[in-house]
């Protein structure tokens, strides 16, 4: 009988681990944020959909329109974005590296807040960082690597945060963070280029993931973000 109970008990903790990433978006998590003036937020990010939306009868026509959505369909269940110039990214930027959708992004960030060489990065301008982003995001502008002698002290403080060290025979990756990039959505170049530049440099492709969706999905499906302009200096 011992040997069913073991069994028994195994099953159920796999099935708990299997489930636990689905879960994800049923409750929130707690992600540390660092302010702009240093200071240390906790930020609660979950999906925030308003309930009313489920009594709302939609169908083909009210969801899929030309003008999506239709001017029928109440406020508090639209989310509008601008159809934007740029370059549609393919669904992997490099074998080694994983593409992220929404809940490997919540994932990452859970586990991101008891590791500290985890790192979550915005690679886009600052100005854009500035306008919003996800919580638990550090600003790293994919302009510190991509435009050569223009920024060498941020791109200092920049291989610090990375975990790379600079060395008389170049860089050492042995210490670099296991990091997730992102930047404004499936057109955005902003994160893919700051990718293909670090894997010039020779960062190990298997320590960098990719959320592909960036703000626009994160934003589409209605996540936790946040303004750090807004915030008290």
């Amino acid at each position: 009988m011992w040997w069913k109970l073991i069994l028994l008990i195994s099953l159920f903790t796999l099935s708990d681990a299997q489930d636990s990433p689905k879960m994800l978006h049923a409750h929130s998590i707690e992600v540390k944020h660092q302010a702009m003036d240093g200071t240390l937020q906790v930020i609660s990010v979950a999906r925030d959909s308003d309930l009313r939306c489920r009594e709302v009868p939609f169908d083909g026509k009210t969801f899929w329109s030309g003008e999506y959505p239709l001017e029928t369909v109440p406020d508090f269940c639209q989310k509008h974005f601008i159809t934007t110039a740029g370059k549609l990214s393919p669904m992997k930027m490099h074998e080694k590296i994983d593409t992220f959708g929404e809940l490997e992004v919540l994932e990452f960030l859970e586990e991101l807040q008891e590791d500290e060489q985890m790192l979550f990065v915005d690679s886009r301008k600052e100005g854009w960082y500035k306008a919003r982003t996800i919580p638990g995001a550090v600003n790293i502008p994919f302009i510190y690597f991509t435009e050569q002698g223009k920024w060498e002290k941020k791109k200092q403080e920049a291989l610090e945060l990375l975990g790379i060290k600079v060395t008389k025979e170049g860089f050492d990756f042995s210490d670099a963070k296991r990091v997730l990039f992102f930047c404004n959505g499936v057109w955005c170049r902003q994160s893919p280029q700051m990718i293909e530049a670090l894997l010039e440099m020779g960062y190990p492709p298997e320590k960098m993931k990719w959320y592909r969706g960036g703000l626009q999905s994160w934003l589409n499906v209605g996540m936790t973000s946040l303004v750090p302009s807004e915030e008290k200096r």
